[in-house]
């Protein structure tokens, strides 16, 4: 009965009601046995009815959660090579399966930027085809960090999923973004702190992109 919808449910009931009903009138023109068989059918059909009139209003009047809205920004992006880009501005790369991770150290600012070809392998990881680089010493000294995880490749489930890449704290600055139609879009965009908006910029004008126009929200 769970997969049957509330409507049929519905219908059911009001078809059991209507035969109790005529039971309860044939039971008074009944002698014997068959008044027996008449009041057993009354009892199965309204413990029936009970049953179903239940599911039908748990399936009929069940809270649907409304989707979350998040305030969303995008930026206009260059048509070259992103991977040509950030390694002309000084970022260190790092092959994943997944793509590629890239590295910035500045003073005590360190500036991450993770381009995702394969959202499958990304979600997905294989542990054994990991690569496994020596730790950046040069990460020791650094006070304040900021990344941008941009998703090249994506579908519906990694689109639910990057709201939660965005996070604020006192020395981490982190946001899940993707590219569509050229341009660079933040799903649950989080205005930086004063401490954080200069890096922030900054890391906008390593990847050269340009305002756009703010979208809402999310479709």
């Amino acid at each position: 009965m769970k997969n049957i919808k509330a409507r049929y449910i519905w219908i059911s009931v009001g078809i059991s009601f209507l035969a109790a009903a005529g039971l309860i009138v044939g039971v008074t023109f009944t002698k014997g046995a068959w008044t027996k068989v008449c009041i057993v059918l009354i009892a199965i059909l309204f413990i029936y009815m009970t049953i179903a009139i239940q599911m039908a209003s748990v399936k009929t009047f069940r809270y649907k959660a409304k989707p979350k809205k998040y305030p969303t920004i995008s930026y206009l992006i260059p048509s070259c090579d992103l991977d040509e880009l950030v390694k002309k501005k000084g970022y260190k790369a790092r092959i994943e399966p997944y793509g590629a991770s890239y590295l910035k150290i500045d003073q005590t600012n360190a500036y991450k930027v993770v381009l995702i070809r394969n959202c499958e392998k990304y979600f997905h990881p294989e542990e054994e085809k990991t690569t496994n680089s020596p730790v950046n010493k040069s990460l020791e000294k650094c006070t304040k960090f900021i990344g941008f995880e941009i998703f090249l490749d994506y579908d519906e489930d990694a689109l639910r999923k990057l709201p939660d890449f965005n996070l604020q704290g006192n020395n981490v600055y982190y946001s899940g973004l993707y590219v569509e139609d050229g341009r660079l879009i933040c799903p649950n965009y989080i205005e930086p702190t004063e401490a954080f908006a200069p890096l922030y910029e900054q890391l906008l004008e390593d990847l050269e992109v340009k305002d756009d126009v703010p979208q809402e929200e999310l479709q």
